[in-house]
């Protein structure tokens, strides 16, 4: 592939938190390596760039024990890998029940999406 047609990561990123969003999704940015003392930072070393969270219709009033879908995803350029810390990181949460994914094309994220279960709205 021509070096000036491959996306760039933040591209990808881009792309895949906009379609999250339009279909429900709230995206939280993690940021290991910030300053805690001025209460910036959220995260492990090795957690994926971002935490999706959506919350299931007709949950959330005080009287009701609120339930939500969790997705983490590392966005990589095409040529990207992943990191020791990083795929020790998806190996535990894997264990512990998590979805996890590793996001390199938006085309290939979106055909997984769709097929997935979690799409609510048709993108």
């Amino acid at each position: 592939m021509n070096r000036r047609l491959r996306p760039k990561e933040a591209d990808i990123q881009k792309a895949v938190v906009d379609l999250l969003q339009l279909d429900g999704w709230r995206p939280l940015r993690t940021d290991p390596v910030s300053d805690r003392r001025r209460g910036k930072g959220f995260g492990e070393v090795g957690m994926p760039d971002y935490l999706f969270l959506r919350y299931r219709p007709g949950r959330g009033c005080q009287d009701e024990a609120a339930m939500a879908e969790t997705l983490w995803i590392e966005f990589k350029s095409p040529r990207g890998l992943l990191s020791p810390r990083q795929r020790l990181w998806h190996r535990i949460e894997r264990d512990r029940g998590a979805l996890t994914l590793t996001i390199a094309a938006v085309d290939e994220f979106l055909s997984w999406y769709r097929h997935s279960g979690l799409m609510r709205r048709d993108l």
